[in-house]
């Protein structure tokens, strides 16, 4: 897949500047210099393997807007119930889903 082509030749054009690292000769401790750019790198090539699911399988959707919607529903059910416990909250969320996956 071509992106994930890019992705690979992106990185290793960058990968010394993604590794860098800062030594503490005191304490013999290192750190990566960019830690945000290294974090996200790596969140992306963690979830490569489950990215692109949705181009070979017709039901998946491709967007994110059905499940935001059911979400935005369930948050603003959750609104009017403002005083619940958290086991209590967890419960009405699971009766949510119960109920809704019967309609």
């Amino acid at each position: 897949m071509f992106w994930i082509q890019e992705f690979n030749r992106w990185y290793n054009c960058h990968k010394e500047y993604i590794n860098e690292k800062s030594y503490n000769t005191e304490t013999e401790r290192y750190w990566y210099k960019h830690k945000l750019l290294r974090r996200s790198y790596q969140t992306i090539k963690r979830a490569l393997p489950n990215m692109f699911h949705y181009l070979g399988n017709q039901a998946i959707p491709n967007t994110t807007n059905g499940i935001e919607g059911y979400f935005s529903h369930l948050k603003n059910h959750l609104d009017l119930y403002r005083g619940l416990t958290i086991i209590n909250r967890i419960n009405f969320i699971k009766w949510y889903i119960h109920f809704s996956n019967e309609k």
